[in-house]
């Protein structure tokens, strides 16, 4: 390892560290909000979107941890960057449907496709984390990443055309195909892996 491979590698473990705390900080204090809210809180209006910040907070938090197990592998690097972009814009979307009293469907829309994004980006990240080196294992991986891709599209879909001819009963039923396939492959991919080492 040479010096400038010596120091960026230095670079991006202080930068996971930094990433960690700051994690371990948010969801700590969200904890705690919540605590005090169940403990004390009368459960209005604003307990409510207290409680609903809080676990923006923690969910798109996890999602990110997720994220950021692949940012030492440079080659996953545009999956760690959308991951990172969806775990900021997410939150942020949310907030201003909580705290902006808004009634806009397009920031509706965008709060609930930003969830799934971020849910089916830390899957994928995780499931990367297999580094498949066998044939069966990568083609194992590759179904079930398109699975996860499929679902997101289609569920994304619904979100936005609630009225289109598109949905109907078969459309539900390939849901439901392509989500039990998903996570059919979820299970069975780091099996293949473990009896392929």
């Amino acid at each position: 390892m040479n010096a400038y491979t010596g120091i960026c590698y230095n670079y991006q473990m202080n930068l996971k560290k930094v990433f960690l705390y700051l994690l371990i900080g948010s969801l700590s204090l969200s904890a705690l909000v919540a605590i005090f809210i169940f403990i004390v809180g009368s459960f209005n209006d604003i307990d409510f979107k207290i409680l609903l910040t809080t676990l923006t907070i923690g969910g798109y938090s996890l999602t990110g941890l997720c994220d950021s197990v692949l940012y030492a592998n440079k080659k996953y690097f545009p999956i760690v960057f959308l991951g990172a972009f969806v775990s900021i814009l997410g939150p942020l979307s949310t907030f201003v449907a909580i705290w902006g009293n808004s009634t806009s469907e397009t920031l509706g829309n965008a709060v609930a496709i930003f969830a799934v994004l971020a849910i089916s980006i830390a899957h994928i990240s995780l499931l990367m984390l297999l580094a498949p080196e066998k044939h069966a294992v990568k083609v194992s991986l590759g179904a079930t990443i398109i699975f996860i891709a499929l679902v997101a599209l289609m569920i994304i879909y619904l979100v936005l055309a609630q009225d289109s001819v598109l949905l109907g009963s078969s459309y539900f039923r390939w849901l439901g195909v392509f989500a039990v396939l998903d996570a059919l492959g979820t299970i069975i991919t780091p099996i293949l892996k473990k009896v392929n080492s």
